[in-house]
């Protein structure tokens, strides 16, 4: 995934807004497979309805009527007394489930708005890039309980879009979560509408318990690939530098400065450090794949990475 190209440059709303322009410009302005003029695949390709099958050895598993003998393993047969085939990883059609996380934590934010803003614009672009590789995608947003099934087509990123639009809007208005809205049931759920070999893709600052997402990830094994996106506010990931700096009260009485030592500076930023290698460590051994995107990676019309 990944942002290796410029997003379009848009005007940014107000932080506690989300727009369908705001999220249809993250779409980069060269995607790869860029297509000609009027066609609608590259040359010699036509996406089909079942996965291409790799090289690479996924698993040993029971034979299933339809399986191709061919691929018979006859000494784990032989072994078990039952027969047996081997089960290869698919190279092409990843289906991706996106889970984006919307609860009221998410709605933190100190330079570039709230996190689960940043969360909605890194689900969008990751949507605009499964488009440009014909894979389908889906989408979960926690805490609301409508799932999104996979599928192809720029038709299917814009309904994704929308879908963003609406459920943020919906939850700044609300700014509740309903009970049992967690990321580990949404990954259950996301597991259910995905195949062997399909993605699942939560984007979160991961604030919860990590047991639950942690026992939801190994029920699933080997099957599903999960991809886990950190998504950081900007005291994390651009902390505070040394300096003087005016305050205004709370009560609104008055001012006052802060200030800042360089020894309070570089505390800061290693706390932060040692929270994100501790967080990345823990999904790391729950079998999830890591990557960190903060506000500023994602400011339209700038270039952006992980």
């Amino acid at each position: 995934m990944w942002f290796n190209q410029p997003a379009r440059p848009a005007k940014p709303s107000a932080p506690d807004r989300l727009t369908l322009h705001e999220l249809i410009a993250t779409q980069p302005r060269f995607l790869r497979g860029s297509l000609a003029p009027g066609d609608r695949f590259p040359t010699g390709m036509r996406p089909g309805r079942r996965r291409a099958q790799g090289v690479d050895l996924d698993s040993i598993g029971p034979y299933v009527p339809g399986d191709d003998v061919r691929w018979m393993d006859w000494r784990a047969t032989a072994r078990t007394g039952r027969a047996q085939m081997k089960r290869f990883v698919a190279e092409s059609h990843l289906a991706r489930m996106f889970i984006v996380d919307m609860r009221p934590p998410l709605f933190f934010g100190t330079r570039y708005g709230p996190m689960a803003k940043t969360a909605a614009l890194a689900a969008a672009r990751f949507a605009w890039e499964a488009l440009s590789l014909h894979e389908p995608v889906g989408l979960i947003v926690v805490p609301m309980d409508e799932v999104i099934q996979p599928r192809r087509g720029k038709g299917q990123v814009i309904h994704l879009l929308q879908h963003l639009e609406t459920c943020y809007q919906e939850l700044v208005d609300r700014r509740e979560s309903p009970p049992g809205a967690t990321l580990a049931r949404a990954v259950e759920t996301a597991a259910g509408h995905l195949r062997r070999g399909d993605e699942i893709c939560a984007i979160s600052d991961f604030s919860e318990p990590q047991g639950p997402l942690a026992e939801a990830a190994a029920g699933l094994g080997d099957a599903r690939k999960l991809s886990a996106v950190m998504i950081e506010d900007a005291v994390f990931s651009d902390p505070v530098p040394a300096g003087h700096y005016p305050m205004r009260r709370a009560d609104g009485d008055g001012r006052y400065t802060a200030a800042v030592s360089n020894q309070g500076a570089h505390e800061q930023a290693q706390i932060a450090e040692d929270m994100r290698k501790s967080l990345r460590t823990t999904l790391a051994r729950s079998g999830w794949q890591t990557f960190i995107i903060d506000a500023h990676s994602l400011h339209l019309g700038r270039e952006s990475s992980t």
